[in-house]
């Protein structure tokens, strides 16, 4: 009996037509949400993986030009290199002969050496020649005759590399530094073979032991300590910097550092070895280290956002699903009236009596239902005149909309024939004020274009200049432009300039506007950047104001008042063209203000 009702089955439908749109939305709203982050995450990912491998470049390009200085006394006497082109072995020196002392000239190099970088722990020299070991830690030198063996390099070929980090070692030095300790501090050494020039034969093998502050600093850049993990390891796998500290210095041997070799850089996802994610990996060619940065981010990090906006479509979803159980159960109950009343009722709304009615005389479920009936029917007819209301106010929202559309064509066009008339009364002033102002109104109102040539740009400054000269006479303001040819078709954002020249009226003239002149220049400069400069010989700026606009430009939106348009100047080309860009402001009070807009085009397009 209950698996026949209607109740029973109308209640179902009405689940079922909540529960599955409600399941196939939050599905592929989580699936979307997923790809989009992944996505998203990727490109953030390689972008902070690239800048690493730059500034990590760079840090070891930095170190091999400091030892290839060691070179540069290569034909002066005295110097360190010819220092150690003539240590001889004490051994094989005539009896009664002394060996040349070379020591202030090797110490003092290696203490210049040492000052070079603030991160350098220690220096070792070991002049084979002499078979002598300099050691340069904490400011004090020391000097053993010793057997020192070079570490073996990678590759077996002889030539400058890093190896991994380690802890500090004294190189088998036998006196110790007071209160100097080996073994305590994590460094890792730059190992550099000095040749006799222009031959193959070593003549000193020089090391450098560096804290690893840069380094971390530099790899810290890269990543979410929190959630993500990063690895720098040499092409053997060692681990020069690692997050996870007990890796550091090792052999990395997970399955996910074994990259593939077709690609300097690129992605992949891993589910093994207790890790679940995409793997980002980038190479390195520095002179001194080869190797790959690799960069985990887990899934469980990736997604979270993911998750939390399912669990928020979920609710929704079951939400939907208690209204619709009450929805079902509210109209089955209406199902209960009498056949007959129910057939009689039925007929006078089929012949258009919406506005009939049924006595409920009954108290029992026929009563109810007839009641619930009745009101159905009154509720359509209100819906009906709803409907008719709403129609007509859609109709009234489409002609709204098409006057909205009407309205700017409109104004162009009767902009054009009020100039045309002026031209008919002999007025080409008025004419030419007119053309100003649509064109103006054309280029700001026309959303389709948000990067325009520079000449572009340029004109509508000259249209807003020209409405400006006619309100405060020619002989009271002057625009002058002085542009590089080469300048003109390069593509920026809309509404750079005109910003800055309008804040020229707001604030450089406040008290009038009399002998202004304003001055453009537009310049390519030799590192490829285009240099924007507006100036104005107006009252000029406080140099504390002129700071504090400074500052308010740096501070992420911060900008108030009249340093609004700057930002969202300054905002729009970091976004569009070069996060490099800056705005640079110079102003002296009763000389007017300078503003310089310098943009890289290196990543332009």
């Amino acid at each position: 009996m209950f698996r026949n009702s209607i109740r029973t089955r109308l209640m179902a439908l009405v689940l079922l037509a909540s529960v599955i749109p409600s399941g196939i939305s939050v599905t592929f709203s989580y699936l979307y949400t997923k790809q989009s982050v992944t996505e998203q995450s990727v490109r953030q990912n390689t972008k902070l993986l690239t800048l690493g491998e730059g500034n990590l470049s760079s840090y070891f390009s930095g170190m091999n030009q400091r030892a290839l200085s060691l070179y540069s006394g290569i034909n002066v006497p005295s110097s360190f290199y010819t220092s150690l082109l003539t240590a001889k072995d004490p051994a094989d020196l005539p009896a009664g002969t002394a060996a040349p002392d070379n020591r202030a000239i090797i110490s003092t190099q290696m203490y210049n050496l040492f000052l070079s970088d603030q991160n350098t722990f220690q220096i070792h020299l070991y002049i084979r020649a002499a078979k002598q070991s300099n050691l340069l830690l904490g400011g004090q030198f020391r000097r053993e005759s010793d057997k020192y063996v070079p570490p073996e390099v990678p590759g077996g070929t002889y030539r400058p590399f890093i190896e991994v980090t380690h802890m500090d070692h004294q190189y088998g030095m036998k006196s110790r530094f007071p209160n100097l300790k080996s073994g305590t501090v994590p460094v890792f050494t730059a190992h550099f073979p000095l040749y006799r020039a222009p031959s193959a034969d070593v003549l000193a093998d020089l090391s450098i032991d560096y804290r690893l502050s840069e380094l971390e600093g530099i790899a810290k850049s890269m990543y979410n300590s929190d959630t993500e993990r990063l690895y720098v390891l040499n092409e053997q796998g060692q681990a020069l910097f690692a997050s996870d500290p007990d890796w550091i210095g090792k052999q990395v041997t997970a399955g996910w550092s074994r990259l593939p070799g077709s690609r300097e850089n690129g992605h992949f996802t891993w589910d093994k070895d207790g890790f679940k994610g995409i793997v980002l990996y980038r190479h390195i060619d520095a002179p001194l280290f080869k190797g790959n940065i690799i960069k985990l981010v887990p899934y469980e990090d990736l997604y979270a956002d993911a998750r939390v906006i399912t669990r928020f479509n979920t609710g929704i979803g079951v939400l939907f699903l208690i209204l619709g159980g009450i929805v079902a159960v509210v109209i089955s109950i209406g199902f209960t009236r009498p056949i007959k009343k129910l057939i009689s009722f039925t007929q006078k709304v089929q012949i258009g009596q919406l506005d009939a009615h049924m006595d409920a005389d009954r108290e029992d479920e026929f009563g109810l239902l007839t009641r619930k009936i009745t009101g159905m029917t009154r509720t359509i007819n209100d819906l009906i005149v709803n409907e008719y209301k709403l129609e007509l106010a859609n109709k009234t929202n489409q002609l709204k909309a098409l006057q909205a559309q009407v309205n700017p064509h409109f104004l162009y066009n009767a902009l054009q024939s009020i100039a045309s008339l002026s031209l008919r009364y002999n007025a080409p002033k008025v004419y030419d004020l007119i053309y100003s102002l649509g064109s103006m109104m054309r280029y700001s109102m026309n959303t389709e274009r948000t990067e325009v040539p520079l000449r572009d740009e340029l004109e509508h400054v000259q249209n807003y200049v020209i409405l400006q000269t006619e309100r405060f006479g020619e002989d009271n303001l002057q625009l002058d432009i002085d542009t590089d040819e080469a300048a003109l078709d390069i593509v920026v954002p809309k509404m750079i300039l005109q910003p800055i020249v309008e804040n020229i009226f707001k604030h450089g003239f406040e008290d009038g506007v009399r002998g202004a002149l304003i001055t453009i220049s537009c310049t390519l400069d030799e590192q490829d950047r285009l240099i924007l400069a507006v100036k104005d010989n107006g009252k000029g700026m406080p140099r504390g104001r002129l700071e504090e606009i400074t500052a308010s430009l740096e501070a992420s939106g911060k900008a108030e008042y009249e340093e609004i348009g700057l930002y969202n100047v300054l905002a729009r080309l970091r976004l569009q063209l070069s996060g490099e860009t800056q705005l640079l402001l110079q102003s002296r009070e009763g000389q007017g203000v300078t503003v310089t807009l310098v943009i890289p085009l290196a990543n332009e397009g």
